[in-house]
């Protein structure tokens, strides 16, 4: 009887082991890349800039003239959509807001704002014409990385030779810092058409057999960098 239990519990063994090597370890489900381990998410924001409606000034002051220079900056540097100057209505002085906002306009264009890119908004308000303010937005994107430092469970025994849960996501955190603009994270920047004069330039030069290279400097030393 003795024998027979003990043959059995082997026969079991040898089964148990032979559907363990018959079936993989590692299933699909752990060929996650470092992308989808540590992803990076995309938000839209909105970039605000207040100027002060004043009814008794004829023009925008200095100040208003270099606070609008750099937003123009930002906005060309990393804005999308159009650039929106917003104007209060409903206080008794729509016109001198009017006039203000067209003065913003002007201003935004003479920085290297395009006009396509200028839009024009108003906003009720109940507030005395000379507490009135005109605000520019446009959208601008911020990419956000994961968190590091998942460190339950990192030195315990990993029979199945997986990565850490930690590699990988310094990497991302940093290209999530580092890139200009995260918009192209969702949708990849427009390229401007190239030069049709060069490459007809570099076509006539070929065929008539001179050199299509550009010059090299021999007399610079890859070496020590003189």
């Amino acid at each position: 009887m003795y024998g027979k239990v003990s043959k059995s519990a082997l026969l079991s063994t040898v089964l148990l082991a032979a559907t363990s090597c018959a079936s993989p370890f590692n299933g699909p489900q752990h060929a996650t890349s470092i992308q989808q381990a540590h992803p990076i998410s995309v938000d839209s924001q909105t970039v605000t800039l207040t100027v002060d409606g004043d009814p008794s000034a004829s023009d925008l002051s200095d100040v208003d003239h270099a606070r609008l220079r750099a937003f123009a900056d930002a906005y060309m540097l990393n804005g999308h959509g159009p650039l929106t100057i917003t104007a209060p209505s409903g206080t008794g002085g729509d016109i001198d807001g009017q006039e203000m906002a067209a003065d913003i306009r002007k201003a935004l264009n003479d920085a290297g704002v395009p006009w396509s890119a200028l839009s024009g908004a108003t906003y009720r308000t109940g507030a005395a014409a000379d507490d009135a303010k005109l605000i520019i937005s446009y959208t601008h994107y911020v990419a956000t990385p994961s968190e590091c430092g998942i460190w339950k469970g990192v030195r315990s025994a990993d029979y199945r030779n997986l990565r850490s849960p930690n590699m990988g996501c310094a990497t991302m955190n940093n290209y999530a810092a580092m890139i200009a603009d995260p918009h192209e994270l969702i949708a990849p920047a427009d390229v401007d058409p190239r030069d049709g004069d060069a490459v007809v330039r570099a076509i006539e030069l070929y065929r008539a057999g001179e050199v299509t290279a550009s010059d090299v400097d021999n007399t610079i030393d890859a070496g020590t960098g003189n």
